[in-house]
């Protein structure tokens, strides 16, 4: 049995001051290491065989920060990157309105971003990816990504559309997200809990 533990991001300056995110980076601030602290407590508790994280550096810097604690191989990865928010990366969310885009909820797009849908194919082929790879081995790998990406990837394996993902599923900073994937599974895999941030003090 494969056991994926997900996890996204500590909190950044971008998040609380509602700014506009994608794969450029945001500042973790001072809450937001305190959440990786608590989170790297609640590993302790694990067997992690390796970690698997976003390439951008505000998931670099969370797992650098778990790595001090946790000393396992770690490999970088786009796959599993936040959705590329094109030129409005940088904006307030109050200047300007999502649904002024072209297109439907999954196909509209920031001008040279990517689409709700694009998203949603980039965690198919990551899924895809560490089931080929890893599925064999009994192993405990941590993921490290983002909030947009991870409400996609864990909605399209819970069958939900992705507006509902979006608007139905919440991923916290440092939660935990806990998936096994195994055979004796019916669907091949199957979620032990979702966003689990019972470690947290700091929210």
């Amino acid at each position: 049995m494969l056991k994926i533990l997900i996890t996204r991001h500590g909190q950044t300056k971008q998040n609380i001051n509602g700014i506009v995110q994608g794969k450029e980076d945001g500042e973790i601030n001072e809450k937001g290491f305190l959440q990786i602290k608590e989170l790297i407590q609640r590993l302790k508790n694990e067997k992690i065989d390796r970690i698997i994280s976003s390439d951008i550096p505000r998931c670099k810097i969370t797992t650098e920060e778990i790595l001090k604690e946790v000393n396992v191989p770690v490999e970088y990865t786009s796959l599993i990157r936040e959705k590329d928010n094109g030129s409005l990366v940088g904006k307030s969310h109050k200047d300007f309105s999502w649904d002024e885009l072209e297109g439907s909820f999954e196909t509209r797009k920031a001008p040279d971003g990517e689409n709700l849908e694009e998203v949603r194919e980039r965690g198919r082929k990551f899924f895809e990816k560490i089931k080929k790879k890893y599925q064999q081995s009994n192993e405990t790998i941590l993921i490290v990504s983002h909030g947009a990406f991870l409400k996609v990837f864990i909605g399209e394996l819970l069958g939900m559309k992705i507006y509902d993902s979006i608007f139905k599923l919440f991923v916290e900073h440092c939660s935990i997200t806990e998936l096994e994937i195994s055979k004796k599974h019916k669907e091949g895999y199957r979620f032990n809990f979702i966003n689990d941030i019972s470690h947290l003090k700091t929210r």
